[in-house]
């Protein structure tokens, strides 16, 4: 969500940031005239924003010099062309200085809250736990890529910041093994994409 990548790319934090951007959500909420849609992504996005300014000490991001990504051209992965688009650079600066990546994850599903038995919810929370701890090691894939130019990569100021679980999560304890995995499966992809042959009604037209 920009706003949140904006305020957490200013050093001040300035509160004014979302402030502004939750008064232009509730009157776009209340406009008469709206479609469904348009309501409801306004409402989201409060509901994004309220979420984030309860957990925000918890995340642990005020602190951590942050600062908006270049645009990054998408990368090799053993034969497999992909695209990653972190929110933040952490650090950096070129030379010696150690740089990161961070990522701020919004998305509801799978949603923590939203099951019934806390056993689901535990199920949930570490379902997104295990989907961050990849996205960081893509992170540091990507960071690897860029050969220096915004600094030496370090993964472990490379981050998903979780919205909804209210965490911060950075390279998992088996770190190497997810790098390997990514690379295992993107060989995978590689070896079988020739052999896929789409459906023909997918080049028909509606």
């Amino acid at each position: 969500m920009r706003a949140l990548r904006e305020y957490n790319q200013d050093p001040r934090r300035s509160q004014e940031t979302l402030v502004r951007v939750k008064g232009a959500g509730t009157m776009k909420a209340e406009t008469a005239g709206i479609t469904p849609k348009q309501r409801d992504e306004a409402l989201r996005c409060l509901e994004i924003i309220d979420i984030f300014e309860r957990n925000e000490n918890a995340l642990g991001m005020r602190s951590m010099a942050l600062s908006k990504p270049p645009t990054f051209d998408a990368i090799e992965i053993e034969g497999v062309i992909v695209s990653i688009r972190p929110d933040f650079i952490v650090g950096g600066g070129g030379g010696r200085n150690r740089v990161g990546a961070g990522i701020l994850r919004v998305a509801k599903a799978p949603d923590p809250a939203g099951g019934k038995r806390p056993e689901t919810r535990l199920k949930r929370g570490e379902l997104r736990r295990e989907m961050a701890r990849y996205l960081v090691a893509m992170q540091q894939l990507l960071l690897d890529a860029q050969k220096g130019a915004l600094g030496i990569p370090d993964r472990e100021l490379c981050f998903v910041g979780d919205v909804r679980l209210g965490e911060r999560i950075g390279p998992a304890p088996d770190h190497a093994v997810r790098l390997r995995d990514i690379r295992g499966a993107c060989q995978q992809i590689s070896k079988l994409w020739t052999s896929v042959v789409p459906k023909p009604a997918l080049f028909k037209r509606p």
